[in-house]
């Protein structure tokens, strides 16, 4: 992914790289983002390399040391569970809002990604996390509000970084996805309460348990 870049929106494609790259784990959380040594390796000059970084600040996927400079984010307990107290709210709002707006390809592409899900929750947890993370991307951006969606794209990439924290076992899959056979029924009837309330009590309790884990990394 690190590889030159020739474009007239060079920031942007720098952006891109370097965002791709975080979220590939080519670029591990706390690797420091070094901008001569991106720039080399981007083949490109140091400024829009200083404005991408800065610009990855800003979407929490790197952090800014005064005396050391940027680096890939890190996430630890505290972070994720605010991630979830954030996605709670704005995604329980989001399928509220798209009970009453989703059309029927949208609802066909989500039950599509539910049956999908239920055979990857038997034992392929890579696999169910990509479902996971399309299950809740077709309802935030079929919610009508693109403010709302921006938002809540911003705090799924930085899910991302949380790795290891985050719970594989196959009962919790399982769990998980029954949970979301309740958000798609509520939405499939139009029932904007019930998605609603459905959404928050699945993170809700996805945070309470990650919370619960005996050992973490």
């Amino acid at each position: 992914m690190l590889q030159p870049v020739a474009s007239d929106r060079v920031v942007d494609v720098v952006r891109e790289r370097l965002r791709a790259a975080i979220l590939a784990g080519e670029l591990a959380p706390g690797t420091r983002l070094s901008v001569p040594e991106l720039a080399r390796h981007l083949q490109v000059s140091r400024s829009p390399v200083r404005e991408a970084v800065l610009l990855l600040v800003g979407e929490g996927l790197a952090v800014e040391h005064s005396r050391r400079g940027a680096e890939v984010a890190r996430l630890d307990l505290g972070d994720l569970l605010e991630l979830y107290e954030l996605r709670a709210a704005l995604e329980s709002l989001a399928a509220g809002l798209a009970a009453g707006r989703m059309t029927a390809p949208d609802l066909a592409a989500l039950r599509g990604v539910l049956d999908a899900q239920g055979a990857a929750a038997l034992g392929e947890a890579g696999r169910f996390r990509e479902l996971d993370a399309r299950f809740h991307q077709i309802i935030v951006q079929t919610c009508g509000n693109a403010r709302l969606a921006r938002h809540a794209e911003l705090l799924a990439r930085e899910m991302r970084l949380a790795g290891p924290l985050l719970l594989n076992t196959p009962a919790h899959l399982r769990r998980s996805h029954e949970e979301h056979r309740t958000i798609e029924r509520a939405l499939r009837q139009r029932d904007g309460p019930a998605a609603e309330a459905a959404m928050r009590a699945h993170l809700t309790r996805v945070a309470q348990a990650v919370r619960a884990q005996p050992t973490r990394p």
